[in-house]
């Protein structure tokens, strides 16, 4: 009988050994957390109106717009993106002077097959969306410059491209193995993706963003104007303020016109309008995006951030701290159980 309660004692000890590293490794994963990009991105074209809206969904409380004239290098572009804890500016989104738009949604990693040409260059060495801002004007040539590269192993994001004509797609790791080119339908005039990837639908979360602009996009197909300002209605609509995200800029893009309407941080009340060719002219800079708003609204959009900064932090210290008291009482649980077994042992 003895034999049996030590042996029940010595896996209650392994159990509880194992619900340690189990927290252990909450408390790890954590502390390392950082939200991903929930973007929200979309094509909308209505007669000859075509407009491209992104939403940027993550962390940083330094978002930059880049400004880079025409030269010899290729067409001139604006960049959308952040300024990275190193201090370099990480662009994840961009227009150029031809009307090609592009960003960027995170995804699920899909597996890819190796390339047939084993020569084709690796698409990040090259720096296959600089070439894309610089040398196309339309999806056809953004696709040809993405064909003649390969992606590896592996697709972890997917990639919303538009042009003035109202063509787009989305570009993404297929069910197949191969890179997958998921176009726009006419009919539909719109092409909306999310952070589910658009060529296997099945293998990812809907939430309230896609049925939201979902139901936007198709009311412009039954009549709704396709203004500027119905778009940044839509980015409103989903934008994110949660516990683990926030929204720090939507901008929406007339690529007939060469215009940027622009919101900083969930500020709705002021929106920025931009012409390309106006902010060419001042030359190639990086501005901080809260310079193009009033001092009201950069302030008081910053202050948003930091107050959903310091909730985020909160959250992470409350996980951690819970999980070490559990940590510490399953010790205590644990010494108590080898002394059990021990004094068993000599009786």
């Amino acid at each position: 009988m003895k034999a049996i309660f030590r042996k029940h004692h010595l896996i209650s000890i392994l159990l509880q050994v194992l619900v340690i590293l189990i927290l252990a490794l909450v408390i790890f994963f954590t502390a390392s957390y950082e939200q991903g990009k929930s973007c929200t991105i979309f094509t909308a074209v209505q007669g000859d109106t075509v407009l491209y809206g992104n939403s940027e969904d993550q962390h940083n409380p330094d978002p930059v717009i880049g400004f880079f004239p025409p030269s010899s290098e290729g067409y001139g572009s604006v960049k959308f993106g952040i300024t990275g804890a190193d201090g370099q500016y990480n662009f994840e989104g961009a227009v150029n002077d031809q009307g090609l738009a592009w960003d960027v949604n995170s995804t699920p990693k899909t597996k890819l097959d190796p390339d047939p040409n084993p020569f084709k260059p690796d698409c990040y060495d090259e720096n296959f969306l600089y070439r894309i801002t610089k040398e196309a004007a339309t999806v056809e040539q953004a696709i040809r410059i993405v064909k003649r590269c390969q992606f590896g192993e592996a697709m972890k994001s997917q990639y919303h491209i538009a042009d003035a004509s109202g063509d787009a797609v989305v570009i993404s790791g297929g069910p197949d193995g191969k890179v997958a080119f998921t176009r726009i339908d006419s009919e539909d005039g719109y092409l909306l993706s999310t952070n589910f990837n658009l060529a296997q639908p099945d293998k990812g979360t809907v939430d309230f963003r896609w049925h939201t602009a979902t139901e936007k996009l198709e009311a412009v197909e039954s009549g709704v104007d396709l203004s500027p300002e119905y778009a940044l209605d839509l980015m409103e609509a989903v934008h994110l303020y949660t516990l683990t995200t926030y929204t720090l800029y939507q901008n929406v893009l007339d690529l007939k016109e060469n215009k940027i309407y622009l919101s900083y941080m969930s500020q709705f009340d002021e929106i920025a309008e931009i012409d390309l060719e106006e902010e060419f002219e001042k030359g190639q800079r990086v501005v901080a995006m809260r310079a193009f708003f009033s001092e009201e609204t950069a302030a008081a959009g910053d202050a948003a951030y930091q107050r959903f900064a310091l909730r985020f932090l909160a959250l992470k210290v409350g996980v951690i701290t819970l999980a070490l008291l559990l940590m510490m009482g399953m010790v205590f649980l644990i010494m108590r159980r080898v002394k059990r077994v021990r004094a068993d042992a000599v009786d």
